[in-house]
């Protein structure tokens, strides 16, 4: 091979090379910006855990005050806002007998330490 070759492979190699490194470093710093984002974005603070049993007893307490011969099946969420509150749970009648549920929303107030049911609606 004639020296014209030889320079033309080997600076074609550098650039080859150079081209490499500059190609893969991009690659590099996206690959772990994205694995960073996976990381953070799963990640949700948790919530401190509400005691829900003042508010089961006020339901129970406001339901016999109506006569609605109902009971607290579960509690799907409470949300407390200063001296408000709104909770969403599923009734069933006392007895238990049918096992059907619905879904009520009770909106509270503050009453002294505990809370006291405002009034309800069905969902």
């Amino acid at each position: 091979m004639n020296s014209r070759c030889l320079d033309h492979i080997n600076s074609r190699a550098k650039r080859d090379e150079v081209a490499e490194k500059f190609c893969a470093a991009p690659l590099v710093a996206l690959a772990v910006i994205f694995a960073l984002c996976l990381v953070g974005c799963g990640k949700k603070e948790a919530a401190s855990p509400v005691d829900t049993k003042p508010f089961e007893a006020a339901i129970v307490e406001y339901c016999q005050s109506k006569g609605y011969g109902m009971k607290v099946a579960s509690v799907d969420s409470v949300t407390v806002n200063g001296d408000t509150a709104t909770v969403l749970c599923k009734m069933q009648e006392a007895e238990g007998t049918y096992g059907l549920t619905v879904k009520w929303e009770f909106i509270f107030h503050r009453a002294g330490t505990g809370w006291q049911v405002e009034t309800h609606t069905a969902k």
